[in-house]
């Protein structure tokens, strides 16, 4: 038989290990995995480097409509491929809301014409319920709700969602909670002015409701997940799992996200808690916002969030080696795990029918996290200066090579994705 491409590498990721294996890919598809896949019109040998699935970021806010200034579409699916992301879903809060259906269908259109990765697309809470059937049907990932920002009858809104089985997504901050709180003069006080109090009141608002398909977006404090566990997935972003406050400068905006970063007490319970493979994914929350908004010591001028969809990749599988634990470990929560979650057929794996989305990873590099190097608009992180040891060099995706040693190369655009489980 003869493939299109075949691609060979002595660490294929593949049945949850690495082996040395060839791909042979054809009309976007993963056609064969083996020692031998015989013929290909074209090959490219990939060495000692590691072939891994792409990574399925499910938490991105790539600005949209709403503020190109600070990420849009083109850009931000740029910066996914440097990371070896593949399959990005975006979350609703553009400006305005992504919460009625002919909102949907103009950002979904945007995004088909600028993403160059795969993409779903979240949509929000409309204000009228009846309105959440019709959404559905414009075929959203599901619906993200931000408890610390909307009034909405939680039972009512897990009924409709049950309804049609859909997916609910929860930024958990307790909205009564934060309100209660002084309010912050510098970055540090406004991280205190968020306290973990804020995240679990609001969990436990959740924990009676009914529903098949919930997810709590960036955990970062263990009861929040042993709360949910047995009715909710989870994730947690590198920046909760890695940072704490001890580690970062609060002198301006630069390390300051929604949830905000904990003491070093609660960063080593939750890292505990993850090892023991208690957090099902790992996700960005890439939130770019322009250098001003960033650099300031104001609250007033400040805002919230931290790039990461170009290094989630690197600091997971640095964590991993740093913590002697096996690749596998992490490669799941970024990509099989999220994809069975999300509904992603086909997505996630080396596997013979799957899409061949695909990064290929040198993992014998001791390299610097540079804000100024990265593709996002954003190019402030506070992981400035860390070392890692794994650097993605090529990203395929849909079979078709995106990317490749800091070079874009021009291919088909990103597909829609709209997930299954979809009733």
């Amino acid at each position: 038989m003869t493939h299109r491409l075949k691609l060979r590498a002595s660490n294929v990721y593949y049945r949850g290990d690495l082996r040395d294996l060839e791909v042979g890919i054809d009309e976007g598809l993963i056609a064969e995995v083996g020692t031998d896949v015989g013929r290909a019109d074209e090959k490219i040998d990939l060495g000692d480097n590691l072939l891994l699935p792409g990574v399925v970021d499910p938490h991105v806010h790539f600005r949209d409509p709403g503020n190109p200034e600070k990420e849009d579409f083109r850009s931000g699916s740029i910066a996914a491929l440097r990371g070896g992301v593949t399959t990005v879903l975006d979350m609703p809060n553009n400006s305005p809301p992504i919460n009625l259906p002919d909102l949907f269908r103009r950002k979904k259109q945007i995004a088909r014409e600028k993403s160059l990765v795969n993409f779903g697309l979240y949509a929000g809470i409309p204000g009228d319920l009846d309105l959440i059937e019709p959404m559905w049907s414009e075929g959203p990932i599901g619906f993200k709700h931000y408890m610390a920002e909307e009034n909405l009858a939680l039972e009512d809104l897990a009924e409709r969602i049950d309804e049609i089985g859909a997916l609910l997504t929860v930024h958990a901050e307790d909205k009564e909670v934060l309100n209660s709180t002084s309010r912050p003069g510098t970055p540090e006080e406004y991280l205190e002015s968020r306290p973990p109090e804020a995240e679990i009141t609001a969990v436990k608002k959740l924990t009676p409701l009914s529903l098949d398909r919930l997810h709590l977006a960036h955990v970062t404090l263990p009861e929040s997940v042993s709360l949910v566990q047995e009715m909710a997935t989870t994730e947690i972003t590198p920046h909760h799992l890695l940072l704490s406050r001890q580690d970062v400068d609060l002198s301006n905006f630069v390390p300051v996200c929604n949830p905000p970063i904990r003491d070093g007490s609660e960063v080593e319970k939750i890292q505990e808690l993850f090892v023991r493979g208690e957090i099902e994914v790992i996700a960005s929350d890439h939130a770019p916002h322009e250098r001003e908004k960033k650099t300031t010591s104001e609250p007033k001028d400040g805002s919230a969030g931290i790039p990461g969809v170009e290094t989630i990749l690197p600091l997971s599988l640095t964590f991993a080696r740093n913590n002697d634990l096996p690749i596998s470990f992490i490669v799941e929560k970024l990509t099989k795990s999220p994809a069975e979650i999300f509904g992603l057929e086909g997505r996630g794996e080396i596997r013979e029918g799957y899409w061949a989305d695909l990064t290929v990873v040198d993992g014998s590099v001791d390299r610097e996290i540079l804000g100024e190097n990265f593709c996002s608009k954003a190019k402030l992180t506070p992981f400035e200066g860390k070392e890692v040891s794994f650097w993605p060099t090529m990203t395929f995706v849909n079979g078709e090579l995106k990317y490749r040693k800091g070079e874009i190369i021009e291919a088909e655009p990103g597909r829609f994705l709209t997930g299954g489980n979809r009733g």
